[in-house]
């Protein structure tokens, strides 16, 4: 549920931007995010997660500037500015032996502390591709184009989810060994298994 909702603030940029432009898309973001993220605090007992919260600040920030200001250089540098946050806490965190990817994933694999060290790395890397394609598209290779505007909005709706969907899917073969099933999942009357190395 929680991932549908989120897919929300991207099918608003994609129509409004295609139709009015990246302006119109700036703003279709920002009202699309704060109806979504009040329906997550609403879920969710009234709180968000650290990582909802960096998204509903520099969304707030950065399509507020680009609709105060005029200027969709502000849009073209939110998702490259998000994905890098990512990249950089998950970076940091499997760095100082706090994998962040341990809690989020901890129902769907068992590894050892040095296995979730390295798939925490892993998605760490992935954001930081993400952050460096939404560059490429929104900044490096953007030149205000018709053409270069169509990249970077087709790229920013629906691009970023497509890699997305690959990386799961590939991470779901490489790791299938590590999968839990019900009968790897610890009752009350028995300890749990110590998780085997990746």
């Amino acid at each position: 549920m929680t991932a549908l909702l989120d897919l929300i603030p991207l099918i608003a940029f994609f129509i409004a931007s295609k139709k009015f432009g990246l302006l119109a898309g700036a703003a279709a973001v920002l009202a699309s995010t704060l109806i979504v993220y009040g329906i997550h605090l609403a879920r969710q007992q009234w709180r968000l997660t650290k990582q909802q919260w960096v998204v509903l600040l520099l969304t707030i920030l950065f399509c507020g500037a680009t609709i105060l200001l005029r200027d969709d250089l502000y849009l073209r540098w939110k998702t490259p500015i998000i994905n890098l946050s990512f990249a950089l806490a998950l970076a940091v965190s499997a760095l100082i032996g706090k994998p962040l990817m341990q809690p989020v994933a901890k129902d769907i694999f068992h590894f050892s502390p040095r296995g979730w060290q390295r798939l925490t790395l892993a998605w760490a890397a992935f954001f930081l591709l993400l952050a460096a394609l939404h560059y490429w598209f929104g900044l490096y290779h953007y030149d205000a184009s018709e053409q270069a505007k169509n990249l970077f909005i087709h790229f920013k709706s629906y691009g970023q989810l497509i890699l997305m969907v690959f990386f799961l899917i590939a991470q779901g073969i490489v790791l299938r060994k590590h999968l839990k099933t019900e009968a790897q999942a610890p009752t009350e009357s028995e300890p749990p298994e110590q998780p085997s190395k990746p």
